[in-house]
Formats: C-alpha cells, structure tokens, sequence
C-alpha cells in the first residue's frame, strides 16, 4: 500500500524556482529490474547520496521483475513512481491507461542481442529458442527488434517465456540460443559462456528508440504535482552525478554493493551507458523518438493504434524539476 503525504504539506519556497518540502512525503517507486542492475541504479543514487531526502522524500522501492509488471503497479495505484521502458509506456497510453511519462530516465538502448556458443548471426535463430520475459514487455520487443535487424521475423523462433535473471543459465544450458542483456549482464555473459556470440547492439540498430520513462498515474499527477517534481529532480541530480567520470570509482563501489554484480561487469556497463549518453541529465525528449517506438510497436502488433505524443507524455512536471535543478 502507498503511502502519500498530503498535498498541503507541500509549499513553494520565496524563490520562483524551487518548490521545497515543509514536510516528508513518503512515496513508493517501482524499480523495473530485480535483481537492478548499472542502467537503472539512479533512484539507487538519489536515495544513498541524500537527493531524496533534501527533496524531502522518503522513498521506498519496490522490486519489479520488468518494467511492465511496474508500469501495471502504477497504473493499479499499487506503486506512486514507476520505472519503465518507453514501450511499456506506449502501449499503456495506447491502451487508454490513466497514465503519462513524465520524464525520460534513459535515453539509448544499452542492451545487446547475444547468441549462444552455436549461434554467430541472427539469420541462424530460425526455428529456434529465444528468451522472453513475456508477451508485450519490453524484453520481448528488444528481441524482436534484434530479430528484424538481422531480417528474422519473430514468428520464426520460438519464444520462450522466463525471468530475465532465467536468461544466463538458460543460455548456458541450450534452453534458448539468444536473448537481449544489459550492459553489464552482456558483460557476465560473454566471460562465462564460451563461444557466445555478440549479434547486435542495438543503440546502433535502433538509434531512435526510446528506451526508459517515469511514470505516473493522471490523477496522483494533479493532486500531488510537487511531489513528482521533487521525484524527478532527485532523479534528475542522480544521473548528472552518474554521468560525471569524477565520480567513477565511488559509483563502481555503489552499483557493485546494488546489484550484486563484478566490478568488471559493473566498470564496464558505467563505461559504456555514458559512452551512449545512457542518463538524461535534462528534460531532452524526442517527439520522433516516441513516434518511432510507437510505430515499431504497432509493426510488431504489441499495440492496435499509435497514440499521440501528449497522450504518452507529459513533460510539465519536468520542466519544474528541471528549474529546481538549476
């Protein structure tokens, strides 16, 4: 159950530019991995380094398996803030969910198409098993997307439905021939599998895609809208220190005791999600990015009609944290 501070003990402070907390508001943010791994460590940031508290949030997280199971809890009113791909996103608003992105958390696709030890092209993925984490999820679209790059249809290979902690022991086993990883996960893979092969990196292959949002539910939106803004510009400092190669080696140690992970898997994915310009450090958002991502999912049939870009997006509440930012 969430537990949201009331509206009034919210106020704006004598600057025009800052809203400040008179009182702690606690909220609950969904958190679209579990385990979380490098890409998604912000609300990690923001909660270790005090960004949330001097927003005057006690946050809580709650572990999702993917980001659509945390685009449903927002959606359900289970979750106040989630984390999600833009896909899930999308097919929400297509859908006509009570929800807008608010923000876009992470902007290039870190994630990389890997085939196992008998697989070195996509075209040699016919008739055989893929990982998924299920029907419309952003998982199951990343492996699509890789399939089409290598000019596979996905109704060629069959998908096999798991976790996405299932994806590296399955690939080891045979279970499947290929699945898509994060950075850092890509990193564990190809010093454990022998012979696995890299088959796309799909921030190349996909260039317009929009990879992560914020979310929020309409109606916590209106009444609560400084506490999304204060969200936002925790988050918003959290990536502009992740971003900044000053403060590499404490976010090594950081993301290490996070996510469990190897300082040679975790060195690696920092290196390459700020190599790609993985973190919005502002409130960029590309209209053609969401067309583009939306028009792809229409092609894949995760979704019957592309919304709009306002009925996906809501940047308002952006543009306020981005000015308490400075």
């Amino acid at each position: 159950m969430v537990v949201a501070g009331p509206a009034v003990g919210i106020a704006a402070a004598s600057s025009p530019t800052r809203a400040v907390h008179h009182a702690t508001t606690t909220v609950t943010i969904g958190e679209p991995l579990s385990p979380p791994e490098v890409p998604q460590q912000a609300v990690f940031i923001a909660r270790e380094l005090g960004y949330f508290a001097r927003e005057h949030l006690n946050v809580k997280i709650d572990y999702m398996p993917n980001g659509l199971q945390s685009e449903l809890g927002t959606t359900a009113n289970s979750i106040t803030i989630g984390m999600a791909g833009g896909s899930d996103s999308i097919e929400a608003s297509a859908q006509g969910a009570p929800i807008h992105a608010v923000w876009v958390t992470y902007q290039k696709l870190d994630l990389v198409c890997i085939g196992g030890p008998k697989i070195s092209t996509i075209k040699q993925l016919v008739g055989q098993n893929v990982g998924s984490t299920g029907a419309g999820g952003f998982s199951q679209t990343t492996m699509n997307a890789c399939l089409t790059a290598g000019g596979v249809n996905p109704s060629q290979v069959n998908e096999i439905t798991m976790t996405r902690a299932e994806f590296v022991p399955a690939l080891a086993t045979g279970r499947i021939q290929a699945a898509v990883f994060h950075a850092d996960d890509a990193y564990t893979v190809l010093h454990q599998i022998k012979g696995a092969h890299v088959l796309d990196d799909e921030y190349k292959t996909l260039p317009n895609y929009w990879y992560g949002s914020l979310n929020v539910r309409d109606g916590y939106a209106r009444t609560h809208p400084l506490v999304v803004e204060h969200a936002i510009a925790a988050l918003m400092m959290a990536d502009q220190w992740m971003s900044n190669p000053k403060n590499n080696a404490k976010f090594v140690d950081l993301a290490m005791k996070n996510t469990s992970e190897t300082r040679g898997a975790v060195t690696t994915a920092i290196k390459f999600d700020r190599s790609i310009g993985l973190w919005n450090t502002s409130c960029a958002v590309s209209p053609a990015s969401i067309a583009f991502t939306s028009h792809l999912l229409l092609a894949q049939k995760s979704i019957t009609r592309v919304p709009t870009f306002a009925q996906v997006y809501d940047g308002k509440y952006c543009a306020a944290a981005a000015k308490m930012v400075g």
